[in-house]
């Protein structure tokens, strides 16, 4: 079962957020589709934090607290 809650934060979705859009630029820049599609995963991730593969691996770097309305 997919889990739709978000599982990255603090430090971790920064990161994601300037190394993605860092190496989408150079993917541009460079036409290396590779690198250009590496930064979007990375990027897509930060702005939704959310990670399948950090799901898979039960990690959790999301330290908010959410609240039910």
């Amino acid at each position: 079962m997919l889990n739709l809650k978000p599982n990255i934060g603090g430090i971790d979705r920064e990161i994601r957020l300037a190394g993605g859009s860092l190496l989408t630029l150079i993917g541009c820049l460079t036409k290396n589709k590779l690198i250009k599609a590496a930064g979007c995963t990375f990027l897509i991730t930060g702005i939704t934090r959310k990670c399948v593969f950090y799901d898979l691996l039960k990690l959790n770097t999301n330290k908010t607290v959410e609240k039910n309305y």
